[in-house]
């Protein structure tokens, strides 16, 4: 009876330490995260750089200050062993200065919107060809880009109505009332912004202490 009394206080000890450990708080402008770079989504979630910024270099051995300037020449020392390069190329992205900082495109861009449905703007490069046009070869020209980021399953969305459509199915009360708009009306900034607005205030999004 005793060991069973013991195990139930275990389990009932672990309960509460594991709810403690795993408390989110509702995100809010200027919210503190820690500052370093993330090797994915997840870390990204849960507010745990996969290197803190502290732990991080340049090039040359000295501590990195601003990673946005530093970014392709990354280092870290591990705890055994020499220090090592982090590639640019697998970062998920890093946060600075409590602003997050996401691979898109032609670099890395700030969340300009944070919320359950984050959206970002970015540069895209790419090689206009026409041999009618352009008889030496081809024009390299760079496009704005709008996406949305879903804070709960870490997947990009283009900033469209069918993004919107899927994102809202999070919310199937909004994506009814998304989808009772006329089609035209669907794929106007206007009711795109609105509805990325509503989708956030209905679903506030949360960090880990």
């Amino acid at each position: 009876m005793r060991q069973a009394a013991l195990a139930l206080c275990i389990l009932l000890f672990n309960a509460v330490h594991s709810q403690v450990d795993t408390a989110w708080v509702q995100y809010y402008g200027g919210m503190e995260l820690h500052d370093g770079v993330y090797a994915n989504f997840k870390a990204f979630r849960s507010n745990a750089p996969t290197v803190r910024i502290e732990a991080l270099s340049d090039d040359q051995g000295l501590a990195v200050r601003d990673i946005r300037r530093a970014v392709s020449k990354l280092y870290y020392q591990p705890d055994s062993g020499e220090r090592k390069m982090i590639r640019k190329e697998n970062l998920w992205g890093f946060c600075q200065n409590n602003a997050i900082y996401i691979a898109a495109g032609n670099g890395f861009y700030r969340i300009g919107l944070m919320g359950s449905l984050g959206h970002m703007v970015y540069e895209l490069s790419y090689n206009d060809w026409d041999p009618y046009m352009y008889p030496y070869g081809g024009v390299t020209r760079t496009a704005v880009m709008h996406q949305m980021l879903d804070m709960e399953t870490g997947e990009f969305l283009p900033f469209t109505a069918a993004g919107m459509d899927h994102a809202l199915g999070h919310d199937p009360i909004l994506q009814e009332e998304f989808r009772s708009l006329p089609k035209k009306q669907r794929n106007k900034d206007e009711a795109l912004f609105r509805f990325l607005r509503l989708y956030n205030q209905r679903n506030p999004l949360s960090f880990p202490k």
